[in-house]
């Protein structure tokens, strides 16, 4: 799925150089559809080396040290950049203090923005969905190791989203962005790996129905005149075709162009605001200018993610190693 997630982080990119598909915003239909990949993609990984208790600290080190490591160069070029030049931006408003920076490294507090104000200095702005991501990773083992507990957690977050969809609760922050109301996302994939191994017929007939049962939602919130609030549509287009996505492709082999497409993606999700501040600050957008954007994210991934995240891969196949094996390479 290297290149489905590249494909997904370029929509995220062109969304915030104002790219938009019949006034949709394609940035928020992807990130569903990274919420449904890392779902599917977090249950493979615990199953086959974390599915215990003991293990679940070691899955958390193994996360840490895939999301970190170039978060970690990006969020600092930023913070450079920032206090060199003296800049201001909409994410970037002020001059940041100690909670500013404790957010920045943290990661997990930019995800409620919308309550503590972390949006007005964010050196990485799509970081508030990573900030969920890390909350769905503490999640992630329970769920798999004891499937009542990831039931009963999914079955009421796809409650705090019914919520939203109907307006009771706020549409954007529980119907997209805040882990209440999105974490069902992240167990639909981790259901699909599930079935993908028990049930096959099952993951199909999912993989059929999601586009469906997507519509009728669509249709029901039209007659309500709800299907236009904020993301909405976004959101239902997102897990009506990342659902069959997943299926197909999870079953392919992956070759070294997906796989290098994979690597290039989390680069490409963290670094285009960088860019645009620096070369392409004025609001109009042009054909030229997202080609130029989207291929300077790519070349800038390359380099971070062969210096600044292969360097860790060592210790995190190691952390992947059962006990007896680490006394055995010991």
């Amino acid at each position: 799925m290297g290149t489905l997630r590249l494909i997904l982080a370029l929509l995220v990119l062109l969304s915030h150089a104002d790219f938009r598909i019949r006034q949709l915003n394609p940035g928020v239909t992807a990130v569903i559809g990274f919420y449904l990949i890392s779902g599917y993609v977090m249950a493979g990984l615990i199953q086959r080396h974390y599915d215990t208790p003991q293990r679940m600290p070691w899955f958390y080190l193994d996360r840490l040290l895939r999301l970190m490591p170039q978060y970690l160069i990006y969020a600092g070029l930023v913070l450079a950049w920032q206090l060199t030049t003296g800049a201001r931006t909409q994410f970037l408003a002020r001059e940041p203090g100690a909670w500013d920076l404790f957010n920045n490294l943290t990661v997990v507090p930019l995800n409620f923005y919308m309550y503590n104000g972390a949006d007005q200095y964010t050196l990485i702005p799509p970081a508030w969905s990573l900030g969920a991501e890390l909350q769905f990773y503490l999640l992630a083992p329970a769920m798999l190791i004891w499937p009542r507990v990831g039931l009963a957690l999914a079955g009421a977050s796809l409650l705090v989203h019914g919520a939203a969809l109907h307006g009771w609760l706020n549409t954007d922050w529980y119907g997209y962005r805040l882990l209440p109301g999105i974490l069902w996302v992240f167990g639909l994939g981790m259901l699909m790996f599930h079935w993908h191994r028990s049930r096959p017929r099952w993951a199909t007939a999912l993989a059929l129905a999601a586009p469906v049962l997507a519509l009728l939602t669509w249709l029901y919130l039209r007659s309500r005149g709800l299907h236009a609030a904020p993301y909405h549509q976004e959101v239902l287009v997102g897990w009506a075709l990342g659902v069959p996505l997943v299926h197909w492709l999870a079953r392919r082999r992956a070759g070294a162009l997906d796989q290098l497409a994979g690597d290039l993606s989390y680069g490409v999700f963290l670094n285009h605001f960088l860019l645009i501040w620096l070369f392409f600050p004025d609001p109009g957008r042009t054909l030229l200018e997202w080609t130029a954007l989207s291929g300077a994210s790519m070349a800038l991934s390359y380099v971070t993610q062969r210096w600044g995240e292969r360097p860790v891969l060592a210790m995190r196949r190691y952390l992947r190693q059962t006990p007896r094996e680490s006394q055995i390479v010991t």
